[in-house]
């Protein structure tokens, strides 16, 4: 009697898109990735209407994005970020940089970067910020993420009242804990061992915190309670 197991399906790559006015650099990111097996470079991009109309068309899983596609890199344009999310809404983009002015990378952030990798930055390093933002993680180091919030809250100084305080302030005490806690890269089952509830009660929690805060899921929970003071960067 044979034994007949079934073959577990192999998962499709993570489909990324190259978007660089630099064709070298295409190229050398595009012989970095290839040879992975969970990953495929599936389109290159040289401009802003070129990234736009493939972003688009093929609706990659990540967008590995320069800011300087059109411009000079001394002014670089942040608005390409809006424009891509707007025509590949699934997409989770990286900006991949040499520009290390951290107005730059704020504005990044704001336009909805999830990621950050430095030129100068291994290609190990890259890989692995792929797979974790492909993951649903944030990937930008803990000194630029937190330049970033500095330079966010000075830029709120002065505004007698942060636009989210009202939805904020419909969070319960519980709420705040579970979001502090997902701030700390806890998963479901170890916030319940913290807590001491159920994972159940953890998941209606994140329900009602994801309708109260107006979030998607537990990568834009992550960013608003970093961006609003309701969770520490990990240390």
């Amino acid at each position: 009697m044979s034994n007949n197991t079934p073959s577990q399906p192999t998962p499709d790559p993570i489909r990324v898109l190259l978007a660089d006015r630099h064709t070298l650099l295409r190229a050398g990111l595009r012989l970095l990735i290839d040879p992975q097996p969970n990953m495929q470079v599936v389109g290159e991009a040289g401009s802003c209407s070129q990234a736009v109309e493939l972003a688009e068309k093929l609706q990659p899983d990540i967008i590995l994005l320069e800011l300087n596609l059109d411009g000079p890199i001394d002014r670089p344009e942040t608005d390409i970020i809006s424009d891509l999310l707007e025509v590949a809404p699934q997409a989770r983009l990286i900006l991949v940089t040499a520009i290390e002015d951290a107005c730059v990378h704020q504005e990044a952030v704001r336009q909805g970067v999830i990621g950050i990798i430095l030129k100068e930055q291994p290609g190990h390093i890259l890989l692995k910020a792929i797979e974790k933002v492909h993951a649903g993680e944030v990937w930008i180091d803990r000194a630029m993420m937190a330049n970033v919030l500095e330079a966010i809250t000075r830029a709120r100084m002065g505004i007698e009242e942060n636009p989210e305080a009202v939805r904020i302030d419909l969070l319960s005490d519980r709420e705040r804990e579970v979001i502090a806690l997902i701030g700390k890269g806890l998963k479901n089952k170890q916030i319940a061992e913290r807590l001491f509830i159920s994972e159940i009660t953890v998941r209606h929690h994140l329900t009602s915190v994801y309708s109260k805060l107006g979030v998607n899921d537990r990568l834009e929970l992550t960013i608003f309670a970093y961006r609003n003071g309701l969770a520490e960067l990990p240390k």
